[in-house]
């Protein structure tokens, strides 16, 4: 399974859809399932356009209810972020939601007045606060900093209780309320921002509306407090969970300064250094057209609704693709280890670096995590939890911390008692070579293949999990019709798929593996 900041879930590269009007395939009764129906089936049912501006919509039509699902998706994640701005694009997921220039205050005009000044300090504190940095400067020096930032903190927090008179705050999501929303939300990964809600078929206007606004004029408004708000998160989801920590050294350890060495939030250190003028640079150079799929399922006709996503998202001005992160991920050429002391039980994660999505191999590897780690009967948590007593949970990812580039399949442990430690990687160790000279059992492989298949299903009998997976294979894949191609991916992997790829990458010289060492001990 994938891994995405420690919750392991079903991966969206491992979704497929199903055709909502047909009876559901029983797992067992996968070798009977004729894709080549399915197919010509389904494939009518949707349709895709690309706007001048170079936006993909993608409509599917499923009229089982009166409703639509609307997933927005940028290929902008904290992948894109240089190292010294770690968390930005996290960051604009919050600040996109306050609103524009017509949502979310009650004057604008008279609002402006108080944003400019909010800006024109902040940035003042914001200069000020990094020149504190150098060491190199005087005692007098620093004395005439910190009495010139009192002075503009408290001019700062004056114009931000004038702007605040003005505000109006999430009135996008009161508006949808009334609206009869379901799950509107965001999410975002190393390689993805993602922004979803459900709606009443004919409110689709509304939401083009709404959302082409979000990204075609957002006033990145409460900034400075928001800037608090994920200070705050960050502590909540990481400084206060060594585990969430032994994962972002395992990051640091794993990528180095290559793109997917920092966590999705940011870096505690560079987190309140987040500047509004960089922020607003970042989104305009990675917020563009030709980066952002649409995909609406539900109760539509093709036609107008393609008319109505022009109509507002034909608004955002075509803009050249910012060019890809310069810093690349060096192939390893040893072992690397590391160790974080902290007050809490031990753990471990333990990874091998692999290739991205687009590879012939990922199906197998997601397959292989299964096998691994997926339920009781998975021959990690079989192994580790039931039979030796050494972990009290195990948990298999097959990318991590994302699909896009080169990452790492990664095994994390609950360990009961850190002087197993050698105990543990012995057995992964004896669990993969068995798999690499014996392979799966067939009954066991099949096994695996048909709860895949039966997740898929079930997965995507709603319109939200059919909207989700079509923008996610367009944005990453290219190609939402590569989607097509899963059942006969999975349903060509045997046992010697498995030894090929175990034999292919789980090598000592490509692993990578973080410790938790209690304090004290």
């Amino acid at each position: 399974m994938r891994f995405r900041d420690l919750i392991w879930k079903i991966s969206t590269t491992a979704i497929l859809f199903f055709l909502l009007i047909a009876p559901v395939v029983p797992a067992d009764q996968e070798e009977k399932f004729n894709l080549a129906e399915f197919r010509k089936g389904i494939e009518g049912k949707i349709q895709k356009r690309t706007l001048a501006n170079g936006l993909r919509v993608i409509a599917m039509q499923q009229t089982s209810s009166p409703t639509v699902a609307c997933y927005l998706k940028i290929g902008v994640g904290s992948s894109d972020e240089p190292f010294d701005q770690s968390g930005t694009a996290h960051f604009l997921e919050h600040l996109l939601f306050k609103g524009t220039k017509q949502m979310g205050t009650t004057d604008f005009a008279a609002e402006k007045v108080y944003l400019e000044q909010i800006e024109a300090d902040g940035e003042r504190i914001d200069s000020l606060e990094r020149a504190l940095l150098n060491p190199l400067l005087t005692d007098a020096e620093r004395r005439k900093m910190t009495a010139a930032l009192a002075v503009l903190h408290d001019r700062l927090e004056r114009w931000q209780k004038k702007a605040q008179q003005y505000i109006i705050s999430e009135e996008d999501s009161q508006a949808y309320s009334l609206a009869g929303q379901m799950g509107y939300n965001a999410y975002m990964t190393a390689d993805v921002t993602n922004y979803q809600i459900k709606l009443p078929a004919h409110r689709l206007e509304m939401w083009a509306e709404l959302e082409s606004n979000r990204f075609l004029d957002p006033v990145l408004r409460e900034f400075y407090p928001e800037r608090k708000v994920i200070k705050e998160e960050r502590r909540m989801r990481y400084d206060s969970r060594p585990t969430s920590l032994l994962y972002e050294l395992f990051l640091k350890t794993a990528y180095g300064f290559s793109p997917y060495g920092k966590p999705v939030i940011g870096f505690e250190k560079s987190m309140h250094r987040l500047r509004l003028r960089e922020t607003r640079e970042f989104f305009n150079a990675n917020y563009v057209p030709s980066r952002m799929v649409i995909a609406i399922v539900g109760d539509i006709e093709f036609e107008k609704t393609f008319r109505i996503i022009d109509k507002y998202f034909g608004r955002l001005k075509a803009r050249p693709a910012p060019e890809f992160p310069p810093t690349v991920y060096e192939p390893q050429k040893g072992r690397r280890l590391a160790w974080l002391e902290a007050k809490n039980s031990p753990a471990m994660i333990t990874g091998w670096s692999r290739p991205p999505v687009t590879h012939k191999d990922d199906r197998a590897l997601e397959v292989l995590s299964r096998l691994l780690g997926d339920g009781q009967q998975s021959r990690l948590v079989n192994r580790l939890v039931i039979r030796d007593k050494l972990a009290g949970d195990v948990k298999v990812g097959s990318s991590t911390p994302g699909e896009k580039l080169d990452n790492q399949f990664t095994i994390f442990a609950d360990v009961f008692d850190a002087a197993h430690y050698s105990d543990i990687e012995k057995a992964i160790a004896d669990e993969l070579e068995k798999l690499k000279t014996e392979g799966p059992a067939p009954e066991e492989l099949q096994k695996i293949k048909n709860r895949y298949i039966a997740e898929i299903v079930h997965t995507l009998q709603q319109n939200a999990g059919m909207a989700d997976t079509l923008s996610y294979y367009e944005l990453l894949l290219n190609d939402y019709g590569k989607m097509f191609t899963v059942f006969e991916e999975i349903s060509e992997i045997d046992p010697a798929r498995i030894r090929q790829v175990v034999a292919a990458y789980f090598r000592e010289t490509t692993n990578t593996t973080v410790y938790l060492k209690p304090m004290g001990k």
